[in-house]
């Protein structure tokens, strides 16, 4: 041990050994030759961490990037022990070379190790051919989705046109029979009639759900939505629901998102609707919205003091044309909780609900700040170009 200290204690002593040009017979080519060697290799040697290091800032998120920090630490200190070769023609630093060369040999096998940890895994590294076909499937795959879905949108569309226009001849026949024959029409008859009214009109508002429901998500050009605002739109489309029921809304500050204003106006339209629809008897309705903002996304809350949801029904309500009530207690087709989750899922959020039966509901949502759709993917996030 009085060696190692006696080492480390005269580490940058150099009078026990002579400079290299004095050890031996050198002539100026031979000394040259190998000083200009070992200064080209140096160089060499610590160009290649450069570039590795402006390689994992680019490219981030490359994978085994422990294996290339360790690589560029061999590299770098394989490059010092030629600098101090060349140097030692004119300073005798043994001791220091000694030490960087200690520290290269830990460093290589250090190096052999994680190649040999990550063998397994860098094997299974898809190559630039197996990534470019890949790309190409999911391309046309989507391409494929994106049809299919213009598709569909053209067909709910032509759908409910050509549904609610027989609907509406329907409703209107039956309001003029009652017009013009309710008089002579025996109870049976008018009660007939009224169910078949009722029925057909059910049947428009299901049809404009069903195409509202296919609509979200749509549009694919966000803006700056001021959700402050949103909330007055909806106060004013619920103004007789409000009047008529005494709710109360309890409205904190709430941010601007980007997003579609239409999606997010049915999203929380279509939950306070819910908690003015879903009152228990005689209790005024008292609805709640916050919201907490965290790094990177909003958590919003609307709570009311309704009839609550047992537990049992938690996942189910979200689910389309699921209802848990008779429609003659509630209206309503199902749709509306169905297309919240929808819009959720679309801005990449989690929707999800606490309630107790006989005290009211909590439905709290996240919706990111920055939205990772596979629309707006290439927006966010951009390919560096080798060039």
């Amino acid at each position: 041990m009085e060696q190692v200290f006696d080492f480390f204690r005269r580490l940058g002593d150099t009078s026990d050994w002579p400079p290299r040009w004095q050890c031996g017979t050198w002539t100026d080519f031979h000394g040259w030759l190998y000083i200009i060697s070992d200064l080209t290799i140096w160089m060499a040697y610590m160009a290649i961490p450069v570039i590795l290091l402006r390689f994992l800032f680019v490219k981030r998120g490359v994978p085994l990037h422990r294996v290339f920090w360790l690589f560029g630490a061999f590299i770098l200190l394989c490059g010092l022990t030629h600098l101090i070769d060349a140097a030692m023609f004119y300073i005798p630093a043994y001791r220091i070379n000694a030490l960087i060369r200690f520290l290269t040999g830990i460093v290589s096998i250090g190096t052999v190790l994680a190649l040999i940890k990550y063998f397994n895994e860098a094997v299974g590294l898809r190559t630039s051919q197996e990534f470019e076909h890949e790309l190409l499937f999911r391309q046309q795959a989507l391409q494929e989705l994106s049809r299919s879905n213009r598709e569909l949108q053209q067909f709910a569309y032509v759908a409910s046109h050509d549904l609610q226009s027989p609907l509406k001849t329907i409703e209107n026949y039956l309001s003029l029979l009652d017009v013009k024959y309710g008089d002579g029409m025996d109870d049976n008859a008018r009660k007939l009639v009224g169910v078949s009214a009722a029925a057909a009109g059910r049947m428009r508002v299901l049809i404009k759900d069903l195409l509202d429901f296919s609509r979200v998500g749509s549009v694919t050009e966000f803006v700056p939505v001021d959700l402050n605002k949103v909330i007055e739109e909806i106060r004013e489309d619920l103004h007789d629901e409000l009047q008529s029921s005494g709710a109360q809304l309890h409205i904190g500050p709430l941010p601007i998102l980007n997003g579609h204003q239409t999606d997010l106006k049915q999203l929380f339209q279509n939950l306070i609707s819910n908690g003015i629809k879903y009152r228990r008897k005689n209790v005024p309705p008292q609805i709640s919205l916050q919201v907490k903002e965290q790094a990177d996304y909003y958590l919003f809350s609307i709570k009311d003091n309704g009839i609550g949801i047992d537990k049992q029904y938690y996942d189910r309500i979200f689910e389309i044309f699921q209802r848990l009530h008779n429609r003659n207690d509630y209206s309503g087709t199902g749709i509306g909780l169905a297309t919240c989750k929808k819009v959720i899922d679309i801005y990449g959020g989690k929707i999800w609900i606490d309630s107790v039966v006989g005290e009211g509901s909590t439905f709290y949502f996240i919706i990111p700040k920055v939205i990772k759709t596979v629309h707006h993917y290439a927006q966010t996030y951009s390919l560096h170009s080798v060039n």
